[in-house]
């Protein structure tokens, strides 16, 4: 997780530390919490080093974020929910209905897997590699520090909505709302290039 997600110059030389520190404590879990703390450390010490750029990329990561919901989503839905009498209401971070459905045990076969998996994977896909590829230097931290914030957001807007709509009908998106973040931040870390393997990369 350290190799993934660690951000600054110095990752491959905390790395070579930690092992030789290992080999003479011979404790795992003294390990792991060395390697979790060291990642949110080096995020913090390399987003301050380098704070406009990391501005710039969550302002360029949100833009294109907003810009695909807007785009996408309203263009696909009419496709899938003109046949259960429901509309998709990108406003609100995607996920909430204007209207009660029809057909619910149709519409929940197919929301999870496309709107709740597959778009927000694209979506999430696709800013993190624009994010990456335009801040390369500083890859590891903006992708975290957008992905992040996505988090976030997303928690607060869907959080929201279950405090103050009543019933439940809330209730019914859990497992669909869920999946929405997930993909969204695993769809951000796969673009960005996180989660690839670096064993597998030669230098030359």
């Amino acid at each position: 997780m350290l190799k993934h997600f660690g951000s600054g110059p110095d990752n491959d030389t905390l790395l070579g530390d930690l092992a030789e520190q290992y080999l003479q404590k011979d404790s795992a879990m003294w390990y792991w919490r060395q390697a979790m703390k060291a990642i949110p450390v080096s995020l913090c010490k390399e987003i301050r080093a380098h704070k406009r750029i990391a501005a710039r990329a969550l302002l360029t990561g949100w833009v294109i974020w907003i810009l695909c919901n807007f785009s996408i989503f309203p263009l696909v839905s009419p496709f899938f929910f003109g046949a259960w009498g429901v509309w998709w209401n990108p406003v609100l971070g995607g996920g909430i209905l204007a209207r009660p459905l029809d057909n619910s045990a149709e519409f929940r076969r197919v929301y999870p897997f496309v709107f709740a998996v597959v778009l927000p994977l694209i979506v999430g896909g696709t800013c993190g590699w624009l994010v990456a590829r335009f801040h390369r230097d500083q890859r590891t931290a903006v992708i975290l520090l957008f992905a992040g914030s996505i988090l976030l957001i997303n928690l607060q807007l869907f959080g929201r909505g279950f405090l103050f709509v009543k019933g439940s009908v809330p209730y019914v998106f859990v497992g669909p709302l869920v999946a929405n973040v997930a993909a969204s931040v695993l769809g951000i870390l796969l673009g960005g290039g996180l989660l690839r393997d670096h064993s597998r990369t030669v230098s030359n």
